[in-house]
């Protein structure tokens, strides 16, 4: 063989072992990368995150499975997590605190690390905090809002096609569960916690008051929200609750309602998610207990995922949330979370007798945040049905301003709010006193005691707003009258009473002893009417008025200026 075939062949080698050799440099090049990167040359970071104890319990062990399959690297650093679990009402209020500036949100150290991945019970928390989140947030997971209920209640309830709209009814009236088969329970007694982790009962409340007032699936509006027929059906349900004693927290009340889980218990229903009852149930802690869910559009809990744009997130953190919340919508994890009893699309439900996880025909698009803050303080602040005779000084001292309206005016406004919020079934009446209103009688009947139907709202708002002052303040007849009045027109079952509003001392010639004789004698044990006074300013007399209200089991409430909350909140004390 001659020379040059060898010496091509032996070229042809070197140029294949030189390739081979750089395809091994690089990737020898590239795995000195990656464990470059896996050594973590900048160290390990601790990526925090809050979520509602709902959920807390399944991310806790999702997040360590991030940790231990994949090992994540951000920026150089090794990434571990926590999982603390903080109700989603005090996060939100930390995340929203409003001595904090726009661009620094604040945490309170109580609830454990500040988180830099947020997972709360709702997108309304999410939208309350919008300014202390970094982008858009989506959910992981929902549950819809149902009832815990002992399982004949709940047969019976599905079967007449109970829905939330007639929810007050059976609260309020012993007899309707009797007209279902029911005999024995006198009354549908549904707790509506407010403590902590209590986040199950607002959406409730919203799906009630989007019954009431016809809203359909909603969003609830402010205007519906503060509604006579929303404020009457909350407020139905409410009255109802504070006589349970059922506990402060979801928890505690279906811990009290699966102690007896019958008739004859303290509670028969507790608003609450489905993952939450289905927890229980496969627990062992909810025995006898079932799942109704009411008829009409459905609240669900939809569990954001949200990154935290705050001082203590850094780009590292924030990196590490975004990944973290990815990883959470993978196929794997979603399965986890259904298995948790989570709702999640495209996952199989874990179903069971007590928990069926039905299929939920129409979901209840969530309303802006302040529609639950009106419903929560109609759930707090509950006016029970009473009959009032309402007594309004209308003497020219009315006319005195006070910030930026009349005495007169600002309460027109106080006690055309309470009247809106008072339920249909009370009964009011509006008299005026001056002096010479009727003929030579110092006082008038403006609007006649009627239920609160809506032409009765109309009047009483037409009558104070058309109210106008004269001379003259006969405080102590006008009242005697209202008082007889009241007592003889006495309204079984409920509060009676006359609430006099007045700026003025009397000037109507009666002593002090004298209107006490007449509110003795006019007296009744068997028709209790109090009486109770709003005093403004300086002028009144207190001592007689407070001796007054003493005697009738009624209250005074001094108010300095009618410009201030301290109007509506006298008004609302004594008329609820």
């Amino acid at each position: 063989m001659s020379k040059g075939p060898i010496i091509a062949v032996a070229v042809a080698l070197v140029l294949v072992l030189a390739v081979v050799g750089w395809f091994r440099l690089r990737e020898r090049i590239d795995e000195q990368a990656t464990e470059a990167a896996q050594t973590c040359v900048e160290g390990d970071a601790l990526l925090d995150v809050a979520a509602d104890p709902a959920v807390a319990p399944t991310l806790t062990t999702l997040a360590a499975r991030w940790v231990t399959d994949t090992r994540p690297v951000v920026r150089d650093h090794c990434i571990d997590v926590r999982v603390t679990a903080v109700a989603t009402a005090p996060a939100t209020t930390a995340l929203t605190a409003e001595d904090a500036p726009p661009a620094d949100p604040r945490w309170d150290p109580a609830l454990g690390p500040p988180p830099a991945l947020w997972v709360p019970f709702s997108s309304d928390a999410t939208a309350r905090a919008a300014r202390a989140l970094d982008g858009q947030s989506r959910s992981l997971a929902t549950s819809p809002i149902v009832l815990a209920v002992p399982a004949e209640l709940g047969r019976a309830l599905d079967a007449a096609g109970t829905g939330w709209r007639q929810l007050p009814s059976l609260q309020s009236d012993g007899s309707v569960l009797a007209g279902l088969g029911l005999d024995g329970w006198n009354g549908l007694r549904l707790a509506l916690p407010t403590g902590p982790d209590t986040d199950a009962t607002t959406p409730a409340l919203e799906a009630v008051a989007a019954a009431v007032t016809d809203a359909g699936p909603g969003p609830l509006t402010v205007e519906q929200a503060a509604s006579p027929a929303a404020t009457s059906a909350v407020g139905a349900l409410a009255l109802g609750a504070d006589t349970l004693g059922a506990g402060p927290t979801t928890a505690a009340a279906l811990d009290t309602l699966a102690d007896a889980p019958g008739a004859d218990g303290t509670v028969h229903a507790v608003p609450i998610t489905e993952q939450q009852l289905h927890t229980a149930v496969t627990s062992g802690g909810a025995p006898g207990l079932a799942e109704f869910v009411p008829a009409g559009p459905t609240p669900t809990a939809d569990f954001p995922a949200a990154v935290i744009d705050a001082p203590w997130v850094d780009e590292t953190l924030a990196r590490a949330a975004a990944a973290l919340a990815g990883y959470l919508r993978e196929p794997d994890a979603a399965r986890a979370l259904a298995d948790a009893g989570f709702r999640v699309d495209g996952q199989p439900a874990p179903r069971s007798d007590a928990v069926p996880f039905p299929r939920i025909a129409q979901t209840l698009n969530r309303a802006d945040p302040a529609v639950a803050d009106i419903l929560l303080d109609h759930r707090r602040a509950p006016v029970a049905p009473r009959t009032t005779t309402i007594l309004l000084d209308t003497s020219t001292s009315m006319d005195t301003v006070e910030g930026d309206d009349t005495r007169l005016a600002h309460l027109a406004a106080a006690l055309d709010q309470h009247v809106d919020r008072s339920p249909d079934a009370s009964s009011l009446a509006l008299w005026i006193f001056a002096d010479n209103l009727d003929g030579t009688t110092p006082y008038r009947s403006t609007v006649e005691r009627g239920a609160l139907t809506a032409d009765q709202r109309t009047a009483l708002t037409t009558a104070l707003s058309g109210t106008r002052t004269a001379d003259g303040s006969a405080v102590y007849q006008s009242l005697a009258a209202a008082y007889v009045d009241a007592v003889r027109n006495f309204t079984p079952g409920r509060p009676n009473s006359v609430l006099l509003i007045t700026d003025s001392a009397n000037d109507d010639g009666t002593t002090r002893q004298r209107i006490l004789d007449l509110v003795t004698a006019a007296g009744d044990p068997g028709r209790p009417v109090r009486i109770d006074v709003v005093a403004l300013g300086d002028d009144t007399d207190r001592n007689t008025l407070q001796t007054l209200a003493d005697r009738t089991g009624g209250a005074l409430v001094s108010v300095a200026t009618t410009d201030g909350p301290e109007l509506a909140a006298a008004v609302r004390k004594l008329m609820s």
